[in-house]
């Protein structure tokens, strides 16, 4: 809807290029309580829309110049929400099939009836009227749907958030895990350029990557010894769960491919697609790293945390197998900083 502060004044722009029958047209427009300004041809009609766009234009079809014809098909080009009548001294049926086909709501011939000119005008008006109500409705109830999306999804979230928690309670080995996890990602996300959707995607992506878990039995996600067959077959499903319970609510098809996609392997031998190389998303790329990395650094029920030195050094052994090969070195470069970081702050201290 045009937001031309003139736009809803009951106003009206009159074109013809007899002063006569211009001067009959604004004094009744007046007389039906329009305002009114005069244009003598198309080509003034448009600059004096420039200046003051009206809701209603009347216009003479036999005009010199560019004519009556141009004048509607430019009105509705630059202002479509202009409603045009237009005025003829003759049935042209060409010309007013074009005005029709342009837009124009109706044409009125010479001698105009000043009875049939107040119905025009009025019924235009009050179509206009009713026209920016729908359109203020549609946006009240677009403003509201969206309000209220936003809330059921933030609720959602906090849910999700709270799902996190459970599950990180449910096993003191991996609490913070995936808090941690998210913090390698963005890092590594803002170290090789990604832009801020990007960032954005991987941050969630990352902190929801084992909300699957909260489906499998404790004893299962607790337990010290070796896995058996079924039970590894178990923990293979919590990507393929975590997707299904994120899913309703979270619409990016990046972040529910990366979640499903984590532990896929770049030599296709990962789970649960077997996807290879490039035909896994990068997001899911880059989470496998951090996730992997974090896993090896902390300990786990069936062994103790490994040192960040021996796990950048299985990151590099695994590079074109497990990991992809041009991830592992920014990975490295971005830990074996923040680790020199950590140490000089150290020694400071």
């Amino acid at each position: 809807m045009n937001t031309n502060r003139h736009f809803n004044e009951r106003a009206v722009t009159v074109v013809d290029d007899e002063p006569a029958a211009l001067d009959v047209l604004v004094r009744a427009a007046r007389a039906f309580r329009f305002e009114c300004q005069a244009a003598a041809s198309a080509e003034q009609a448009v600059e004096l829309l420039e200046k003051r766009l009206t809701p209603l234009v009347v216009t003479d079809l036999r005009m010199p110049g560019r004519g009556g014809l141009w004048l509607v098909q430019e009105v509705h080009r630059r202002w479509p929400d202009v409603a045009v009548i237009v005025v003829t001294a003759g049935m042209e049926e060409e010309a007013l099939e074009g005005c029709l086909e342009s837009g124009a709501l109706h044409y009125l011939l010479k001698p105009i009836r000043l009875d049939e000119f107040q119905h025009a005008l009025v019924a235009s008006w009050n179509g206009q009227m009713m026209l920016r109500e729908r359109e203020r409705y549609q946006q009240l109830l677009e403003r509201t749907v969206s309000r209220q999306t936003q809330k059921i999804k933030q609720t959602f979230l906090s849910a999700i958030d709270s799902l996190v928690r459970t599950l990180e309670a449910r096993d003191l080995y991996t609490s913070g895990h995936s808090m941690r996890v998210r913090g390698y990602v963005v890092r590594l996300a803002r170290s090789l350029g990604f832009d801020a959707r990007t960032r954005k995607q991987l941050s969630l992506a990352a902190k929801l990557h084992d909300i699957g878990k909260v489906g499998l039995p404790e004893g299962i996600l607790n337990k010290p010894g070796r896995l058996t067959a079924d039970e590894v077959s178990t923990i293979r499903e919590h990507p393929e769960i975590g997707e299904r319970i994120l899913s309703p609510i979270i619409r990016d098809p990046a972040v529910l491919a990366a979640i499903r996609n984590h532990h896929e392997r770049f030599d296709g031998e990962g789970y649960p697609d077997r996807l290879q190389g490039d035909r896994i998303p990068l997001l899911a790329r880059v989470l496998t790293i951090a996730d992997c990395f974090d896993a090896m650094t902390n300990r786990r029920a069936y062994r103790e945390a490994m040192s960040p030195e021996s796990a950048l050094g299985i990151l590099a052994h695994e590079a074109g197998s497990h990991f992809d090969p041009q991830l592992v070195p920014p990975f490295t470069t971005m830990i074996r900083a923040e680790m020199a970081e950590r140490a000089a702050s150290e020694w400071v201290i």
